[in-house]
C-alpha cells in the first residue's frame, strides 16, 4: 500500500496534530502486520521531515500486546564503504549476538543472506519480530544485496521490517527498490514524510503550547523550514514559559535564531550555476513570469537561458499550456529567495522593474533600489493612493514597508510610518505596526502621533493601557476639523474599550461622550485637511453602533425587557446600512441581545447575516470573530452541527487577525462542546486551550463556554459528580454575558446524585429566572420538573411534566435527551410499549443531527427496553391457559369475536371474556397486536433452538 502522509489519515478541516496521526498510522501498520504475519514499510522523505521520529513510534507502539521483539539500528555512513558492515552491525542488536563472522569480499552475499534468514526466524517460534532500519540510503552494497534477497524470504513469517531513508532515492538503492515494490504487495506499507502544512504546524503548536498561533505565524514557520518537523520542534524549543503563557492575548510567537539548512534546497543545489540564476530569477519575482519575460530578463542579466534543465530537475515549470513560468513548490521558491545573492537579487529585480506593470513593477523597483531617493518618493505618492482606492491595502502597506527600509531622512521616514501606521488602523491590522510604537513615541508632540500611539496600544493586550494619556488628550481643547475627528475616534474607542474591561460602571457615560463628539465634529471626510484620516469620519455609523453597544450594556446589567423593547429598531437601523464593515459591527452585539432575550432563532439569523457579510465588505470590522462565536454556538445549540463546525473552521482562519481576541478561546471551547457530541476527534486540546478565558476579565460572549464544554463532556460519560463539581466553578455566578445552561447541567447533575433538596431549590430558582436570566437553550424546566418529581414518587406530576417537555422541539439534542428520560419513566411504571416508541424517536433525532457521543447509550437503552417486553411477554404467553392459547392463535388468524365462538363452538360472551384476559395479561391496547406478538415469540423461540443445537 503506498500512502503520501500527512493528510492521509486525516479527517478533512480538522486540525491534526502530526505526531498523533504519525502515531495512529504506526497502530494501524502493526494491527495489519500482526494479522498478515508481518510485511515490509518504506517511510521516507527529505532530510528534517522526521523519518526517525516515525520509526521510533513503532518501537513504542510495539510494547503493547502482542509484543513482538523489536531490533532497532541504523546504517552509519562511515561504514558504507566496508563490506557486509551494515549485516554485522544488524545482527549484533540483538539478533544474534554471538555470531561469528569475518566480513570479506569473498563471501557470496546469498550464503549470508540464507544465514540471516535462519538467525532471524530462528528468534520468531513464539512472538514475531519487528526489525527498524534507519539510515537506510547508507547501507554498504554488499549488505544491500543481501537485504535485497532477505526480505522475501522473511515475508509473512512474522517478521515486520521497517525501514527509513532520506529522498531522493540514488538509482538502485534500496530505498528506490522497497518503493517499487510497495505498490505490488497488499502487506507492505510506503510513507512519504511530506513537508508540514500550515495547518500541521498549527495543530503542532496547539498540542506544543496549549494556545492557537496565527496562521500567517505557521506561513512563516514554513518558508524558513520548508515544513521540516524538526525544525519546526528546533523553533519551538526556544520559546520560552513566560512567552507560551502569553500567547494567547499576543499578535505573533516569537521566531529566533533560525539557523537551519533548508531540505528542499537539495535539488536546487544540484542544478548548474546557470540553471540555479534561472531558478533565482523566477523564485524572486514572486509571481509568474511568460517565458520571453524570463528568457528576456536572462539576457539583460548575461544569465544563459538554463530553463530547460530547472524544469527537468523539477523545480520550476510550465503553466498556462506553456506560456508562464513558475516554481514547482512555493517553499522551494522561499527558499530560494533566502540564499540568493543579494547584489544578484537587486539586478534581478532592477529588471523585472522595467519588463513588468502596476504593483508587480513598484514592488521590483523598490526591491531593487539601493538607496532613497526622490524618484522613489515620487513613485510612492502616486501609487499609494490609487491602491488605497482599489482596496489593495496589503500592497499599498507591503510598498510603504520597503521605503522605509530604505529612507533614513526623519521626515520621510516620519510621514512613511504615519502614512503606514494609519493605513493598517484602517484595515483594523494595528498589530502589524507594533514594531514602529517606539519610532513614533520620538516624533514632535502632536495630537496625531498621540492618536498613533494611544490607537496601536489598544493591541498591546498584555500591558496597562495608558488611560491617564488618552484622558489628557481628550481633554485638550481641539483647534482643527482634524482634531477634532481624532478625539473623536479616541472616544468611541474608549467606549468600545470599556465594554472590554472589568469595570463598565461608566460605559453609558462614555457612549453618550462619543455620540456627542460625531455629532459636534466633522461630518464630512471634505472637511479635513489630511485626507489620509477620511476613513475615521462616519458619524452617523458610528452613533448607531454606539446605540448598538448600548443595548449591550442594558442586557449586561439585567435589562432585558428593555433590550426586547429596542432591539427590532435598532436591528432594522443596521439592516439599512449599506454592506460595509461598520455594518457587521452593529450586527454582532445585536445577536448577542438576541441571545440574551432567548429569542435564539434571531440570534442565528443575525450571525448568519453577519457572517455572509464578510464576503462582500471592501475592508474588515472590529467585531471580526464575534458573529462567527454567535454562529457557531447557536448552530451547536440548534443541532446544526455542520453548520457550527463550518462557523468554527472560518473563525480559526481569522483569529489571530481580529482585535476579538477572546475569539480564539470561545472559538476552542464551542469545538471541544462539538467534537465531544459528535466524537470526530480528542476534544481535550481544545478544552486546555478554553481553559484560558478565566483570565480575561471582561464580560465577553460566551464567557461560560469553557464550563459547557467540560458539562458536555461530563454529561456524555454520565459523570454527574464530575458534571457536579464543574458547575460550580467558583466565580460562575459573577459571569453576566451567558444564558446560564451550567444551572441547568447543575440541576440534572444534583437529581441524578440524589440530592432532591438542593436540585428543587435550585429548579425553584430557574423558574424565578426563567426568560429573564435563564434560558432553556440546554432544556427545558419541565424536563426538570420531570426527573425532580419522579424522584420524589410523583407519578402522575412527573407523567404531565414529560409530556410539556417534549413539546419544545427547538433544540434537538435536550429534546432527544428528555425523551430517553421520560422512556425510562414509562418502562418504570408499566408502559413499555409507549417506551420502546419513546426512544425510537429518540435515537432517530440523535442520528439525524449526528449526535454520535450519545448514540451508544441510547440504542443501548432501546435495545433493553425491546429485550425487556419480548421476556415479560413471553412470560406473560407461557402463562396463559390452553383455551387462552387457542384464542389467542385465532386472534393472531385476524379471526373476529364471533368466529371464534364459532370455531371453539363457545358462545359469543365467553370469546369476548377470553379476548379481554389475554389482551390484559399480555398487556396490549388492541387485538391486532396479538398476531405479530405472537409471531415474534416463534422466531425467538427457532432462534433459541437453533443456537442451543449449534
Amino acid at each position: 500500500m503506498s500512502a503520501s502522509y500527512p493528510g492521509h489519515w486525516g479527517r478533512k478541516n480538522i486540525l491534526r496534530n502530526p505526531i498523533a496521526t504519525r502515531r495512529q498510522t504506526v497502530t494501524e501498520i502493526l494491527d495489519k502486520a500482526y494479522a498478515n504475519g508481518g510485511g515490509t514499510v518504506l517511510v521516507d522523505g527529505m532530510f528534517g521531515m522526521g523519518t526517525t521520529h516515525f520509526l521510533r513510534q513503532f518501537s513504542v507502539a510495539a510494547k503493547e500486546p502482542p509484543a513482538w521483539n523489536v531490533t532497532h539500528v541504523s546504517a552509519d555512513y562511515i561504514e558504507r564503504g566496508e563490506p557486509y558492515s551494515f549485516i554485522e552491525r544488524l545482527l549484533l542488536s540483538g539478533i544474534a549476538n554471538d555470531w561469528d563472522f569475518q566480513p570479506d569480499d569473498d563471501h557470496q552475499p546469498i550464503e549470508v543472506a540464507r544465514e540471516c534468514v535462519r538467525l532471524i526466524l530462528n528468534g520468531c517460534e513464539g512472538a514475531g519480530r519487528i526489525i527498524i532500519i534507519d539510515d537506510t540510503q547508507w547501507i554498504d552494497p554488499k549488505s544491500v544485496r543481501v537485504l535485497r534477497h532477505m526480505i522475501p524470504r522473511v515475508h509473512r513469517r512474522n517478521v515486520l521490517m521497517v525501514f527509513g531513508a532520506i529522498t531522493p532515492h540514488p538509482p538502485g538503492s534500496l530505498g528506490e527498490l522497497l518503493a517499487m515494490a510497495a505498490p505490488t504487495h497488499p502487506e507492505d506499507h510506503h510513507i512519504t514524510l511530506e513537508p508540514l502544512t500550515e495547518d500541521e504546524i498549527l495543530a503542532l503548536a496547539i498540542d506544543r503550547f496549549g494556545v492557537t498561533i496565527s496562521r500567517r505565524n505557521a506561513t512563516k514557520l514554513r518558508e524558513l523550514t520548508g515544513g521540516s518537523f524538526l525544525g519546526v520542534e528546533s523553533i519551538f524549543d526556544q520559546v520560552t514559559a513566560e512567552e507560551i503563557s502569553q500567547l494567547h492575548t499576543t499578535w505573533d510567537m516569537p521566531i529566533r535564531n533560525v539557523d537551519l539548512e533548508n531540505p528542499l534546497l537539495s535539488s536546487y543545489q544540484e542544478l548548474s550555476p546557470g540553471a540555479q540564476q534561472v531558478m533565482q530569477i523566477v523564485s524572486l519575482a514572486a509571481h509568474e513570469i511568460s517565458s520571453d519575460t524570463l528568457c528576456t530578463a536572462a539576457e539583460r542579466l548575461g544569465v544563459p537561458d538554463k530553463s530547460d534543465e530547472a524544469i527537468r530537475a523539477g523545480v520550476i515549470m510550465e503553466s498556462g499550456f506553456g506560456r508562464y513560468i513558475v516554481p514547482k513548490h512555493t517553499l522551494i521558491a522561499s527558499a530560494v529567495r533566502d540564499v540568493a545573492d543579494p547584489a544578484f537579487a537587486q539586478e534581478v529585480h532592477q529588471v523585472l522593474a522595467g519588463l513588468t506593470e502596476g504593483y508587480r513593477s513598484i514592488r521590483h523597483r523598490f526591491k531593487g533600489a539601493k538607496d532613497w531617493n526622490a524618484d522613489l518618493k515620487q513613485c510612492l505618492e502616486a501609487y499609494i493612493p490609487g491602491a488605497i482606492e482599489l482596496g489593495q491595502i496589503s500592497n499599498a502597506s507591503e510598498i510603504l514597508r520597503m521605503a522605509l527600509e530604505l529612507a533614513d531622512d526623519p521626515a520621510d521616514r516620519q510621514q512613511l510610518i504615519i502614512q503606514l501606521v494609519l493605513l493598517n488602523l484602517r484595515a483594523k491590522r494595528g498589530y502589524l505596526c507594533l514594531d514602529l510604537l517606539r519610532e513614533i513615541e520620538t516624533f514632535p508632540p502632536s495630537m496625531l502621533r498621540e492618536f498613533l500611539v494611544l490607537m496601536l496600544r489598544v493591541y498591546l493586550v498584555n500591558e496597562t493601557y495608558p488611560w491617564r494619556r488618552l484622558h489628557a488628550v481628550l481633554q485638550v481643547p481641539s483647534s482643527t476639523p482634524d482634531e477634532a475627528a481624532l478625539q473623536a475616534h479616541l472616544t468611541f474607542m474608549l467606549a468600545l474599550m470599556t465594554i472590554r474591561s472589568p469595570n463598565r460602571r461608566k460605559m453609558q457615560d462614555r457612549i453618550d461622550e462619543a455620540k456627542i463628539r460625531f455629532a459636534e465634529g466633522p461630518q464630512h471626510p471634505d472637511e479635513l485637511s489630511d485626507a489620509r484620516l477620511g476613513w475615521i469620519v462616519t458619524p452617523q455609523e458610528r452613533i448607531l453602533l454606539l446605540d448598538c453597544y448600548e443595548v449591550v450594556d442594558w442586557h449586561l446589567n439585567g435589562e432585558i425587557q428593555a433590550t426586547r423593547e429596542v432591539l427590532p429598531a435598532r436591528l432594522e437601523r443596521a439592516s439599512s446600512l449599506p454592506d460595509i464593515p461598520i455594518k457587521i459591527d452593529c450586527l454582532a452585539p445585536l445577536a448577542n441581545a438576541a441571545m440574551s432575550t432567548g429569542n435564539i432563532l434571531l440570534a442565528h439569523d443575525i450571525a448568519t447575516e453577519a457572517v455572509e457579510l464578510f464576503d462582500r465588505v471592501d475592508g474588515e470590522p472590529w467585531a471580526g470573530g464575534t458573529p462567527y462565536v454567535i454562529l457557531a454556538h447557536t448552530s451547536l445549540l440548534l443541532g446544526r452541527y455542520d453548520q457550527a463546525k463550518r462557523a468554527l473552521d472560518d473563525l480559526e482562519k481569522i483569529s489571530h487577525e481580529t482585535l476579538e481576541l477572546e475569539a480564539r478561546l470561545t472559538g476552542a471551547a464551542l469545538h471541544a462542546s462539538l467534537l465531544a457530541i459528535t466524537t470526530q476527534e480528542d476534544p481535550s486540546t481544545y478544552i486546555s486551550l478554553a481553559a484560558r478565558l478565566k483570565e480575561l476579565r471582561w464580560e465577553l460572549y460566551g464567557r461560560d463556554l469553557r464550563i459547557m464544554a467540560k458539562a458536555e463532556i461530563a454529561r456524555v460519560q454520565q459523570d454527574a459528580e464530575a458534571l457536579e463539581q464543574i458547575t460550580s466553578t467558583p466565580g460562575i455566578e459573577t459571569i453576566s454575558n451567558t444564558q446560564r445552561g451550567f444551572l441547568t447541567h447543575r440541576a440534572h447533575a444534583l437529581i441524578s446524585l440524589d440530592r432532591t433538596a438542593d436540585a428543587e431549590e435550585l429548579i425553584s430558582e430557574l423558574a424565578a429566572r426563567r426568560g429573564i436570566s435563564w434560558f432553556e437553550y440546554c432544556g427545558t424546566l419541565e424536563w426538570l420538573q420531570a426527573r425532580l418529581a419522579q424522584a420524589n414518587g410523583e407519578t402522575n406530576v412527573a407523567q404531565d411534566m414529560y409530556k410539556f417537555a417534549l413539546e419544545e422541539r427547538n433544540y434537538p439534542l435536550p429534546w432527544a435527551l428528555t425523551a430517553l428520560d421520560y422512556g425510562m419513566f414509562l418502562q418504570t411504571t408499566g408502559h413499555p410499549d409507549q417506551a420502546v416508541t419513546v426512544f425510537q424517536e429518540a435515537v432517530a433525532t440523535l442520528q439525524e443531527i449526528g449526535a454520535e457521543a450519545y448514540l451508544p447509550a441510547a440504542r443501548q437503552q432501546l435495545d433493553g427496553a425491546r429485550e425487556h417486553n419480548q421476556s415479560v411477554r413471553a412470560s406473560a404467553l407461557a402463562a396463559l391457559t390452553e383455551r387462552e392459547r387457542e384464542v389467542a392463535r385465532l386472534l393472531a388468524e385476524g379471526r373476529s369475536n364471533r368466529e371464534i365462538s364459532e370455531s371453539l363452538y363457545v358462545s359469543m360472551a365467553t370469546a369476548r371474556f377470553h379476548v379481554s384476559n389475554i389482551l390484559r395479561k399480555l398487556e396490549l391496547s388492541s387485538r391486532a397486536e396479538v398476531g405479530p406478538l405472537l409471531r415474534n415469540a416463534s422466531a425467538s423461540q427457532s432462534a433459541t433452538e437453533a443456537t442451543s443445537r449449534h
